[in-house]
């Protein structure tokens, strides 16, 4: 995730190529505290959610997480 910019302006495109299976947490800068959040999940692998889970989070950002963690778990 090193190659997004830590800041972009509006309405410009990025984008990445996941190599590796697993699970990315990404949030919006100034909003992450409030949840705004998206989980990516690569080659439906879960082995490295326990170390997304551990992150430090704000509580409603942990409770989006949990959330986003069943939905990807249920679309297996």
């Amino acid at each position: 995730m090193e190659a997004l910019p830590e800041k972009s302006d509006l309405n410009v495109c990025h984008a990445i190529t996941f190599d590796l299976p697993g699970v990315y947490l990404y949030q919006c800068t100034p909003h992450g505290n409030m949840g705004m959040l998206g989980l990516i999940v690569v080659g439906n692998n879960f082995d490295n959610v326990g170390n997304i889970e551990e992150m430090e989070l704000s509580r409603v950002a942990k409770s989006v997480l949990q959330r986003l963690i069943r939905v990807a778990r249920s679309n297996k």
